[in-house]
């Protein structure tokens, strides 16, 4: 049984029911399981109102890079918050924005030369949309009036966002009338990185299947390349897709193909950068660079929002004119390149330097081969996979084989008794997956992986 609330969170938990609207959430569960009230984080822990600890699992939506309440990156707050906490980034600069700019770009592809700033990773992608419409229209591209995106992927919830993502429940169903035009590519999953061969996965057919997808991808920019204005991926895995893993050959060919066709390949790194996947970008290690690269998450170490899309010159050049020609890029944000935000930032990518980050992620990647492996020996877990420090597994019924029904919620049955033995897990649908900050120490996801079997 979890340890009682402290007497004042029992007011404090009614004004939460009485007013509040979570995310992702039918509010009507929390009449039976209230929210869990969070007083403070510590390193890789969340800390409860009631005393407890929990491991936090899934890096606060992926966006924990170093620890909660990193000393460096709050002092680099305070700092600047008392210098100048915000100012419009219309006609006006500041030094946290240079220096971001600086300390960030040698880390990039050499080919993205521009950034534009905002705040979260949704409207990092929604600039880039229509950063790659606008330049396609004004190079003289006018029947290019739709994108191109992997099935099953996700990009954020505004509407631009919602349009590219195609998960497969009310998010891309509820509001279809109102989405933009997209044309979508079924990729495989990457069976080599599965811990643990899966009877279910077709290794002895697998270059078969690798072949067809490459063929697949071509004849889909041979039907739909003329009309694309840019296709967007995130590179290597699907996050909120079910942490699909998907071939880094295939991430090649989508380049060649949209270099092939005039398409601008827009790289999703929101979730997948800074480190998460083994290397400081995803598109790394298939020396990929595309024409727009949108970041978040991780950018602030997951302190403050902030987001940026990085593009080419090439792309920038499309949008130069004199205030008469119409061809600037009209579109902002209130808190657009935050002083505050930015300096965060800053200290955020000074540590990657000053403290072994990837080295910790290599680290984790190894505790996570050996977390997945025990797992994938329990009847209920099936596709036990790796990438960077990122694991994941599908869910099934040790009965029948087949995923739980919906109707018996085993997801967020498992996330609420996680909590009670000190992890904290959110499954989507059947994919249980680690995502926890790169600064937790390996043992911790050993411990993790002890807790998931027990509970099991």
């Amino acid at each position: 049984m979890p340890t009682p609330l402290p007497p004042d969170w029992t007011d404090r938990l009614a004004l939460d029911r009485a007013h509040v609207w979570h995310p992702f959430t039918q509010m009507q569960v929390h009449e039976a399981d209230p929210p869990v009230p969070v007083i403070g984080g510590e390193g890789c822990d969340l800390l409860l109102a009631n005393g407890e600890r929990v491991l936090d699992g899934v890096s606060s939506w992926w966006t924990c890079l170093h620890g909660h309440g990193h000393p460096k990156l709050v002092s680099a707050l305070e700092r600047q918050a008392a210098k100048l906490d915000h100012v419009m980034f219309a006609g006006f600069t500041h030094e946290p924005a240079l220096e971001l700019v600086v300390r960030l770009r040698p880390k990039l592809p050499p080919n993205l030369t521009r950034a534009f700033f905002s705040d979260d990773g949704s409207t990092a992608v929604e600039v880039a949309l229509k950063m790659a419409f606008q330049a396609q229209l004004q190079r003289g591209q006018k029947g290019r009036d739709r994108f191109g995106a992997l099935r099953g992927g996700y990009h954020g919830d505004t509407l631009g966002a919602v349009g590219v993502g195609e998960l497969d429940n009310f998010m891309t169903g509820l509001f279809r009338p109102l989405l933009l035009a997209c044309e979508r590519l079924e990729v495989p999953e990457d069976p080599r990185l599965e811990v643990v061969p899966d009877p279910t996965s077709d290794m002895a057919g697998w270059p078969e299947r690798l072949g067809a997808a490459r063929q697949s991808m071509a004849a889909f920019f041979a039907t739909h390349g003329e009309r694309l204005a840019a296709f967007i991926a995130e590179p290597l895995i699907q996050c909120a897709g079910g942490m699909r893993m998907w071939p880094p050959e295939l991430l090649r060919e989508l380049r060649a193909q949209c270099d092939a066709h005039g398409v601008y390949l827009i790289l999703d790194e929101v979730a997948t950068g800074f480190g998460r996947t083994g290397t400081f970008l995803a598109c790394e290690q298939v020396d990929v660079a595309p024409d727009l690269l949108c970041l978040s998450k991780g950018l602030t170490g997951g302190t403050l929002p902030l987001s940026m899309t990085w593009a080419t010159e090439e792309l920038y050049g499309h949008f130069w004119g004199t205030p008469a020609s119409g061809r600037a890029f009209l579109h902002g944000h209130s808190y657009t390149g935050n002083p505050a935000a930015c300096a965060v930032a800053c200290a955020s990518l000074a540590l990657f330097d000053d403290e072994p980050v990837l080295a910790n992620a290599a680290a984790l990647h190894e505790a996570m081969k050996n977390a997945f492996t025990a797992l994938a020996a329990h009847p209920a877990v099936r596709q036990a996979r790796v990438l960077g420090a990122i694991g994941a597994c599908r869910l099934v019924d040790p009965a029948t084989g087949q995923a739980h029904d919906t109707e018996d919620r085993f997801g967020w049955r498992l996330h609420r008794r996680a909590l009670d033995h000190g992890l904290l897990v959110r499954p989507m649908g059947d994919c249980l997956y680690l995502l926890p900050p790169l600064s937790t120490p390996p043992a911790r996801i050993h411990e993790a992986a002890e807790t998931l079997l027990d509970l099991l």
